[in-house]
């Protein structure tokens, strides 16, 4: 969900005190304690990235330990070779970062680039890792060094300077108290900063990517530029953890770049909640304390007690354990406000049918399908598929199953690439395009089941759509409220869209793709699972879509392609079988033998 302006600042309120308390404390605790706390925080701060690419990008990464090791290594190095020269290390510290996010940028873009599944990430970046260690570990020969800097294999390097700054002979460097606090303000600036990300276009934009990346995809974002940079910023925040580490323990060793860091980090963020900034700490504090109080990463019993606390958190507190707690304090007002809104479902009216809440009236634009074949294996799911659709006007697409009309529709869509055939609109060559790019092009896409965010609101959904399409978030608003008055949702603009009723659903879909201002519309069978009263009305909907813009219809209810009467083109194994009127088609044998299962039997025969 994204934060209102209220909940921004009274994060960021938050944010502060915190801060300050933990500055107060380390005055007034025992050095080594602040020591110890300085290692704590930078655990939470690199949970944090794990949070932001995973809980808020959905991107499941074991890479945070490997951004987090390659920060610290390039810091080392750096320090080395830069304090004698610059009587300072912060420049190594710029470094650091810079190359942790250069090595996220690179690995994402070859995931996300390449559209490798979800699952694989996390193989992916677990193998990252690995070969990370691998090769800083067989570097022990003296051979193997960067300048003054022996990288020392399995040893490690040594004598890493602290955090220096250019006064004085030699540079003057932090003591334990000030490298905390410089610690603990790079991590309230940088959950500031990303709090105040969220609550920017780029961050709502993000919600929606989590919960729906190809209804977010279809309203004209790039899903992959989005999550390539979530995941570079990610290895940057990893980065900076991972300099601060090695300034503070002065050493580092490929032990950063092991299955354990990479696994800890994971039950950090779990524990402390997925979506929660504030629970990256929690978590990393929690964890590390009690694997602190067994006697740190060699006592024995630690892992099995860790991988406890990990199942009891996973059965019990699913949210972690900060969201958890934020939850339980929900008022109960808010929860009788959900209830009186699915009460008040049949309350909401329909949209306006005499209108269409386009910014202008649209022209409406060609679409030729030309030659369109697709193949799976051995398997012609299209064949030679060439139709053209007029600048304005509606035409159904219908066919038994497995007749290859959705396979046709997905090619239009840019779901599937085309084995062969070309694909334009207004003339202009849409082929190979992305669906956003299509979608920028002019396609508004209306999927079977109702494809919305169901966990933001009816005003997010549409603010969603409106700002993809005219990318200025005032203009935006402002284009919702419209939309939000022609569906009739004004009671129910700020309440879940999960909460709406079926058919609500649908219409807020179709008010999505109209905000779009599209010259094609394609719909897949959109009165999937309607009443007869809500396919009537859909029926009307489309018939006026149709006045302004082209629109394709793939559809299985013969009463409700009788009812718009409009050309019909019927599929029929992966082939254009037939065109014409409904009517027409009906008086045809060849179709009736194949709705009814006879052309098969007579081939069979």
């Amino acid at each position: 969900m994204k934060l209102s302006n209220g909940n921004l600042r009274l994060r960021l309120v938050a944010c502060a005190a915190v801060a300050v308390i933990c500055l107060v404390l380390g005055v007034v605790m025992p050095e080594f304690a602040v020591m110890q706390a300085t290692s704590w925080v930078l655990y939470g701060l690199l949970a944090v990235s794990l949070t932001l690419v995973w809980g808020h990008g959905g991107i499941f990464s074991f890479g945070q330990g490997a951004f987090f090791g390659i920060g610290a290594y390039a810091y080392s190095l750096a320090a080395i070779n830069f304090l004698p020269v610059t009587n300072e290390t912060f420049s190594a510290v710029a470094l650091a970062i810079v190359a942790a996010a250069a090595v996220a940028a690179i690995v994402g873009y070859f995931i996300f680039y390449g559209n490798v599944g979800d699952v694989y990430v996390g193989i992916i970046t677990l193998a990252m890792t690995l070969v990370f260690f691998t090769v800083l570990s067989s570097t022990a020969d003296p051979k193997y060094h960067i300048g003054a800097a022996q990288l020392g294999g399995y040893n490690g390097i040594s004598a890493v300077p602290p955090l220096t700054l250019p006064f004085g002979d030699g540079g003057t460097a932090l003591t334990v108290v000030q490298s905390y606090a410089l610690v603990v303000v790079v991590c309230a600036l940088i959950v500031a900063l990303l709090y105040v990300l969220l609550r920017r276009p780029f961050g709502r934009v993000l919600t929606a990517l989590r919960q729906n990346e190809l209804r977010t995809q279809l309203l004209a974002y790039d899903v992959r530029l989005r999550k390539l940079i979530v995941f570079t910023a990610g290895g940057a925040i990893a980065g900076v953890a991972g300099a601060l580490y090695a300034s503070w323990a002065m050493f580092i060793s490929p032990g950063v770049f092991g299955l354990s860091l990479a696994a800890q980090v994971v039950i950090w963020v779990l524990v402390g909640g997925r979506v929660s900034f504030a629970g990256a700490f929690v978590g990393a504090l929690l964890v590390q304390s009690a694997s602190f109080a067994l006697g740190g990463g060699a006592g024995d019993a630690t892992p099995i007690v860790l991988g406890a606390v990990l199942i009891a958190v996973v059965l019990f507190l699913p949210m972690g354990v900060v969201p958890t707690l934020a939850n339980g304090f929900a008022s109960r007002h808010e929860k009788k406000l959900a209830r009186t809104s699915l009460a008040a479902q049949a309350e909401s009216r329909e949209p306006r049918l005499g209108e269409l809440p386009f910014l202008s009236e649209s022209r409406g634009a060609a679409l030729i399908a030309n030659g369109l074949e697709k193949r799976f294996g051995g398997v012609k799911a299209v064949q030679e598929a060439t139709i053209e659709f007029g600048q304005r006007g509606v035409h159904c697409l219908i066919g038994p199953n497995g007749a290859g009309k959705s396979t046709f529709f997905n090619l239009l869509v840019g779901r599937f690439p085309p084995s062969r055939g070309a694909i334009e609109l207004e003339g202009r060559p849409i082929t190979h395009m992305k669906s956003h790019d299509r979608v920028r092009s002019g396609l508004g896409i209306k999927l079977q089941v109702a494809s919305i965010f169901n966990d933001l609101s009816v005003r997010e959904n549409l603010w969603l759509a409106a700002f993809g399409r005219l990318r200025h978030a005032r203009s935006a608003d402002r284009r919702t409220q419209e939309l939000i008055d022609w569906l009739g949702l004004n009671e129910r603009a700020d309440d879940s869209a999960g909460l709406l009723s079926h058919g609500q659903k649908q219409w807020l879909e179709i008010a999505m793709v109209v905000a779009t201002e599209p010259s094609v519309v394609l719909l897949d069978e959109p009165t999937a699972g309607m009443t007869r009263e809500e396919t009537s009305r859909m029926a009307a909907m489309v018939r006026l879509l149709g006045r302004s813009v082209s629109v394709i219809v793939v559809e299985h209810d013969m009463e409700f392609v009788r009812a718009l009467d409009v050309p019909v083109t019927v599929f029929h194994q992966g082939q254009v079988f037939a065109s014409g009127s409904l009517d027409e088609l009906r008086r045809d044998e060849r179709i009736l033998d194949i709705y009814l299962g006879r052309h098969g039997q007579e081939h069979a025969a």
